[in-house]
């Protein structure tokens, strides 16, 4: 069998934990019913073992999940890590600083778990549920350790459509937005709303890190993939874009009492 990345297993395993507790089936109990310890169990969900083919099997048909397990984790080997995905945790882990900008999202790093399903939902519907789940998953994780870190300092820029034009205009927005407020407030970003429709950012949505002792790099967003900028003529130039953004944005302050004026309206609704 070939190699199976942790990642692979550690994000089939997180579906395979949310299928079991929906159930309310304990380890142990799930265990029992494949023959095996529960011990045998948190080892799959924490992603420390790989399933065989008739643990795949059987697991569908205990959780009654049709193949959904199985369908999972045949399209998650095929499909291999992304490898951006993987460079990407790792950068952001080492770096000392991230510049980002978006047009119309919040940036992934500061999404909630409800605000990212929304996303992805809508941007891939024909996605399978599990596979979804899977990625909404790592994404909020890479979130959770960028906010119970210090660093790296996280300067943001947003488009003023992530608040007129949001994706929900109920719980689901206000939500992220009291989660990007609560973040700002106690300075583990700085964040910036453009104030004209018209700026630099008009070429889409990107981010700058600088991760010591490497040089700085640009992570630059597609409809069809994500690019790594090294160049640093390139780099630099986009450097200079995010800094026009600043400096044609509202001020952290008034972005702020922006953000909580739209929090209040979505309140009134």
């Amino acid at each position: 069998m070939a190699k199976v990345s942790t990642e692979i297993k550690e994000r089939w395993g997180s579906v395979l934990q949310q299928r079991r507790e929906a159930t309310g089936m304990t380890q142990e109990t799930l265990g029992r019913a494949l023959g095996v310890k529960g011990t045998a169990v948190s080892n799959l969900e924490r992603g420390r073992t790989t399933p065989a083919r008739d643990v795949l099997a059987s697991l569908d048909e205990a959780l009654e999940t049709g193949d959904e397990l199985t369908r999972l984790w045949d399209d998650l080997v095929k499909e291999g890590k992304v490898p951006w995905l993987g460079q990407m945790e790792e950068l952001e882990k080492k770096a000392a600083s991230i510049l980002e900008f978006h047009p119309f999202l919040v940036p992934s790093l500061l999404q909630t778990e409800a605000y990212a399903t929304a996303v992805m939902r809508a941007v891939t519907p024909w996605e399978p549920t599990a596979k979804t789940e899977a990625s909404v998953g790592e994404r909020i994780a890479r979130g959770e350790r960028f906010q119970s870190a210090d660093t790296p300092v996280m300067m943001v820029v947003i488009g003023r459509a992530v608040l007129t034009e949001p994706i929900d205009r109920g719980p689901v927005m206000r939500e992220q937005l009291e989660h990007v407020h609560a973040l700002a407030k106690r300075e583990r970003i700085t964040l910036q709303i453009t104030e004209e429709p018209r700026h630099p950012g008009l070429v889409g949505p990107f981010k700058i890190l600088d991760p010591p002792p490497e040089r700085e790099l640009v992570y630059a967003e597609s409809a069809y993939k994500g690019q790594f900028v090294h160049d640093p003529d390139a780099v630099g130039e986009f450097k200079l874009r995010f800094h026009r953004l600043q400096a044609a944005a509202m001020p952290p302050s008034r972005s702020l009492r922006l953000v909580e004026e739209t929090i209040e309206g979505f309140g009134h609704e």
